[in-house]
């Protein structure tokens, strides 16, 4: 009896080893500003601001003035600490990862007073082997935020040239892998974030576990087109762990990792699936995939994610116009409709995630087929991207280079890492259609007079520009390359045309603003007409129902300094009330009331008038994408959906001319 005992607990023990377990990590902190001896509750996933906050220790930042006077917290240090508990379960894994899906963004990792790790990109994801440091019981995580101010500070030092930054009093943000936003935008104001932005968990395996998969085209043969759906899979198993692939519930593959995979694993004919179309062309078809490690016959690790087959291709052709700049997929040129998209909020976490998916909704309500991560936020969630998948909203994804990088070795590394992740992340998903390396870098570099301004002559100025053409025409692919197959195009900037001049029409994409930032009038839409036009838009104001939450009923008049902080454009309100008068061939309004909703008729004005111009001029232009979708700030600005997700007028526009397929 007693040594059948022992057989079921040394059985029990195995399976414990075996099968990979997640623990969430999320609750039970607390921080405490360094130096300082007070703690108090923090809630993880999140930030120092809004942790301050819900302890009643600042005031609300979204309210009045109030984000002046919280400026200081970015100055500061900031550790987060909570207790772990071990039991003998856990040390029984053969690997014990301590996992931080995002931290934000200069960070050291302590557990048991002993240092792990460092962090200094807000865009990866962190991982560090833990078991050693581990022990039975209580154990101690603590992670201490720098202020992301001077440690920004210390890099520009150590670069030795002061790079552009419009946006940025300070100067530290094109040193910094951050939220280029956060540091001010014409669109909201500056808030310089510290925190565990993401999910933490602790995650134990043993001989094997799937840290993901790819699908990759190969190369074309007799047989056709053929995608290999290559499962990564990490393991310390002499003879490779024996791997298993579904698709929609039927066996495709099983082979052991030690194998040849390409030749063994998992090779689809995509011919004999219902393929992915974007929204408008088809049913975003997907189809459920499996794939699963065994030990001994028993399943220790498994991932289950919809992927779909579809081709996608940027065409950059000369023809009689010049260059054409257009998605081909499936075979078919297709016309974009879209939008720009900004984070859904200043303190961004993942407790954000449903804004995400609920602009999604909004996307497929107005007949739309895209949508452009701009550059200067964050990457968006997984869920955003499996909502994308579903509705059939392609994706251009821009990496998050809203400033000049600081280009040296470190640099380069860091963003390898970031690099691997996102591709990782995202590079399954049928909605992905195109990498973009940087928002207007280039145009600003040539047109913007960044050289006067900040004094970049000589050889600062051509190591500046050569850094820039060299990372984001040759190193940023060539990292792309490593982690994928090149089946995403990729494009180093964007737009690829400038404004103003006549080439710019002719080819590459192009972001309009002759109205707005030229005081254009609204019929240069129809003069102005790109290949593709991936930025142009009008400001409006949000309803006063929205401002009263945010601002004193009593501050909603004509001329209110409260109102007038909230506008964040050099161009001020003069754009407005030009085109009031102008457009709308109104006096101008007496009322604040009367001014908003002048300002809503006049936005819904001009983004009908550019949208027919682009959907006239196919196929010359075989795109648009409007700016922007969405706010993160109650304030004025080119949005068609306010801050709570309230659309204006210009929704509705946009909403009929873009379900009328051109």
């Amino acid at each position: 009896m007693r040594s059948c005992l022992a057989l079921f607990l040394a059985l029990l023990a195995l399976n414990s080893r075996a099968q990979e377990v997640h623990i969430p990590l999320n609750k039970g902190w607390s921080f405490c500003q360094l130096g300082k001896e007070h703690w108090y509750p923090a809630e993880v996933p999140g930030v120092v601001q809004t942790d301050l906050l819900r302890n009643g220790l600042i005031p609300d930042f979204m309210q009045g003035s109030n984000i002046d006077s919280v400026q200081w917290i970015e100055n500061e240090d900031w550790i987060y600490r909570r207790t772990l508990r071990v039991e003998d379960t856990l040390l029984r894994h053969g690997h014990l990862d301590l996992v931080f899906k995002g931290l934000d963004t200069f960070a050291e990792v302590y557990l048991n007073d002993s240092l792990i790790g460092k962090a200094d990109n807000m865009f990866r994801t962190w991982e560090w082997a833990v078991k050693r440091h581990l022990k039975k019981g209580e154990n101690e995580l603590k992670v201490i935020f720098r202020s992301p101010i001077k440690e920004g500070a210390k890099l520009r030092e150590a670069y030795g040239i002061q790079l552009p930054h419009d946006n940025d009093p300070t100067g530290v943000s094109p040193y910094i892998r951050k939220a280029a936003y956060q540091f001010g935008w014409d669109f909201c104001p500056r808030l310089v974030t510290s925190g565990i932005w993401q999910g933490v968990e602790l995650r134990g395996w043993s001989e094997a576990r799937i840290t993901g998969f790819a699908l990759r085209e190969l190369p074309s043969s007799a047989s056709g087109r053929r995608i290999w759906i290559d499962a990564h899979v990490a393991h310390s198993m002499k003879n490779g762990p024996q791997v298993r692939v579904h698709l929609d519930g039927e066996l495709l593959a099983e082979y052991y990792d030690n194998e040849d995979r390409m030749h063994h694993g998992a090779i689809v004919d995509p011919t004999k699936y219902d393929a992915w179309f974007p929204n408008g062309s088809g049913p975003p078809v997907r189809h459920e995939l499996r794939i699963q490690v065994l030990f001994k016959g028993k399943v220790i690790s498994e991932l289950s994610s919809w992927i779909g087959f579809r081709d996608i291709e940027l065409v950059q052709e000369s023809d009689t116009s010049g260059t054409s700049f257009h998605f081909r997929v499936n075979g078919r040129p297709t016309f974009i409709r879209g939008v720009n998209l900004v984070p859904p909020r200043l303190a961004i976490s993942s407790k954000d995630d449903h804004l995400w998916t609920e602009l999604v909704a909004r996307m497929r309500q107005t007949s739309m087929n895209m949508v452009r991560i701009w550059s200067g936020g964050v990457y968006p969630p997984d869920g955003f991207l499996d909502a994308c998948d579903e509705a059939g909203i392609l994706v251009w994804q821009d990496f998050m280079f809203g400033n000049l990088p600081a280009v040296d070795s470190a640099f380069v590394l860091n963003v390898r890492g970031e690099i691997r992740d996102q591709i990782q992340r995202k590079g399954h998903h049928p909605c992905l259609a195109l990498w973009c390396g940087n928002n207007e870098l280039q145009v600003a570099w040539e047109h913007w007079g960044w050289q006067e301004r900040y004094v970049l002559h000589g050889a600062d100025s051509v190591s500046v520009a050569l850094d820039m053409l060299d990372f984001f025409d040759h190193e940023l692919p060539k990292e792309l390359g490593w982690y994928s197959n090149g089946d995403i195009s990729y494009t180093p900037t964007s737009p690829l045309s400038n404004w103003g001049n006549a080439k710019g029409l002719t080819e590459g994409d192009l972001h309009y603003w002759g109205v707005w930032h030229g005081d254009s009038t609204f019929s240069s839409f129809a003069n102005n007409v790109g290949r593709f036009v991936s930025e142009w838009g009008f400001q409006s104001y949000p309803d006063s129902a929205l401002l009263a939450k945010y601002i004193h009923p009593d501050s909603l008049y004509l001329g209110s300094p409260s109102v007038a902080r909230l506008q964040r454009s050099y161009k001020t309100d003069k754009p407005i009330w030009d085109a009031i008068e102008r457009e709308l061939g109104e006096e101008k309004p007496t009322t604040f009331g009367g001014f908003i909703e002048a300002s809503q008729r006049v936005q819904a004005k001009a983004y009908g008038m550019a949208i027919v111009a682009h959907m006239a001029a196919k196929p010359h232009c075989m795109g648009t994408l409007l700016w922007q979708l969405n706010d993160c700030w109650p304030g004025p600005s080119w949005s068609i959906i306010d801050y709570e997700g309230n659309p204006k007028p210009a929704y509705e526009v946009v909403k009929r001319l873009y379900s009328t397929t051109p």
